[in-house]
């Protein structure tokens, strides 16, 4: 064979007797390495969480590369010369997914979002594509999720999908909304020859399935807004490519996650594309080292003729043996280099979208204190909403920053009538979850702290019920009290 892998690590001299690899679309990949080393005493603190690369090189010229930092190392048996390691090796962004918090971002896009998030665990080298406006998020808060789940959540429901791309001296973390902005793979056209027989020097792809299933045609929604309450802010979208099945399966959620018409249609047609996203999906097998996922190829050798188009990888695993590096040491060892792939495949054009985490839910309610600007008693806008402070918030400071605007319940709220009793700065506030959405607090109730005394001593005056006011900015009250001795 004229393949070969190689690998460049920061420590240590190897050879790479196998490895494997797993790596998908909106996925961080995975990849597994063997190796064989003459050193049997290798630093791990030189490797671990530095980076590597592994190559692939056909006929002495490089396919492909996969970089990455190493997540975990092992030193296995040692053998007559040579010592055997493990490595598994992942993207920086993986390092997300051991890092969670509790935080609120205001008046953020979700591009904005994730590249502040990236920032914040030194990850520079990204390219962030966006074709259509990503409208700002009055609240969005990130509820005890990993970085990593949180970035992902976010991504499915504003319709990106990330992505890899490998140099010898680093890899990219593409996030895009669009899968075309990929481009296609160099070279030649991918050829399909099932022939397994005899040499075959030409990578091809040697197996071939193709199936389409019946799926979700039609995605309606609905959410509400307090600002446009008879408003039903109903969206539906039909799917594509529905003329091998019927279009009337519906598929109908509330709330759908949003409180405008330019959210809302977007967001009805990203849920409907990840519901369809294998409606049309080809499984493959081959050995052609070029295919990683995103970018476009075009299939040529095919018996049916509809089938010679354009593909794009969805996800693959490859594996690779080279066993000329333990040829010393075992006499069974087969010689030669080995690779081979399976892989999922869409049409090159279909409009594919990741599957939409479920968003964390808010179990029950949260304590918070309404806090505002400095010198002031009582802040609140025209609709009697408050800023909060919640005890989770690392980043708040107290102040009018601390929250986005959040609703108050009133016992009575008819129209220029009813009951209003705005909470003030400094007051302790029960806060619920509408449908459990962390990102839409309520005010349900008040409670006394102990810095609050109650108006009167208790259980002395526990026969005392009242209503008792502060005057704003002195200390004298208005009251209205019920004496039951």
């Amino acid at each position: 064979s004229d393949l070969r892998f190689t690998v460049t690590a920061p420590a240590g001299d190897f050879e790479v007797t196998a490895f494997a690899l797993d790596e998908a679309l909106s996925t961080p990949f995975r990849l597994h390495l063997e190796l064989a080393s003459f050193d049997p005493a290798i630093d791990f603190a030189a490797l671990l969480d530095q980076p590597v690369v592994l190559g692939i090189e056909q006929a002495g010229a490089p396919v492909r590369h996969v970089h990455g930092l190493v997540s975990r190392f092992e030193q296995a048996e040692s053998g007559f010369r040579r010592t055997r390691y493990r490595a598994v090796v992942e993207p920086a962004l993986a390092r997300l997914g051991l890092c969670s918090d509790w935080r609120i971002f205001q008046e953020s896009s979700v591009p904005q979002i994730i590249e502040q998030i990236l920032a914040q665990h030194g990850i520079s080298d990204v390219e962030l594509v966006a074709t259509r406006e990503h409208l700002p998020r009055e609240c969005c808060v990130q509820a005890g999720e990993t970085d990593l789940a949180f970035i992902e959540r976010l991504a499915a429901e504003e319709g990106f999908y990330y992505a890899f791309e490998h140099r010898a001296d680093g890899h990219r973390l593409i996030v895009s909304d669009r899968l075309y902005s990929h481009g296609v793979i160099d070279g030649d056209p991918v050829t399909y020859n099932p022939d397994a027989g005899g040499d075959q020097p030409t990578p091809a792809l040697r197996r071939f399935t193709y199936t389409e299933q019946v799926l979700t045609a039609r995605q309606v929604q609905r959410d509400y807004s307090f600002k446009h309450p008879r408003y039903n802010q109903q969206h539906s979208v039909d799917g594509p490519e529905l003329d091998h099945q019927r279009a009337d399966y519906e598929r109908y959620d509330y709330p759908g996650r949003y409180k405008r018409d330019e959210a809302g249609k977007p967001f009805t047609e990203t849920r409907l594309l990840a519901l369809r996203g294998d409606a049309r999906l080809a499984r493959v097998e081959g050995d052609d080292a070029r295919l990683f996922p995103g970018p476009a190829f075009t299939l040529t050798g095919h018996p049916r003729e509809d089938m010679n188009r354009g593909w794009r990888a969805l996800r693959l695993h490859h594996e690779g043996v080279q066993a000329t590096s333990q040829q010393e040491e075992a006499a069974d060892a087969d010689a030669g280099t080995r690779y081979h792939l399976t892989a999922e495949l869409l049409h090159d054009h279909t409009d594919w979208r990741a599957p939409l985490p479920p968003k964390p839910h808010i179990d029950g309610p949260h304590i918070a204190t309404v806090v505002g600007p400095e010198g002031e008693e009582i802040y609140c806008d025209e609709f009697g909403r408050v800023k909060i402070q919640f005890p989770w918030d690392r980043l708040a400071v107290d102040d009018e920053h601390s929250s986005c605007w959040v609703r108050v319940a009133q016992n009575w709220a008819g129209p220029a009538w009813g009951h209003m009793a705005i909470p003030r700065i400094g007051h302790e506030v029960i806060v619920d979850f509408l449908d459990g959405d962390c990102d839409q607090p309520i005010v349900t109730g008040r409670a006394y702290p102990a810095t609050h005394p109650t108006p009167y001593k208790l259980p002395v005056h526990k026969t005392l019920a009242t209503i008792k006011s502060k005057e704003h900015q002195g200390q004298r009250a208005n009251e209205l009290r019920i004496d039951d001795t």
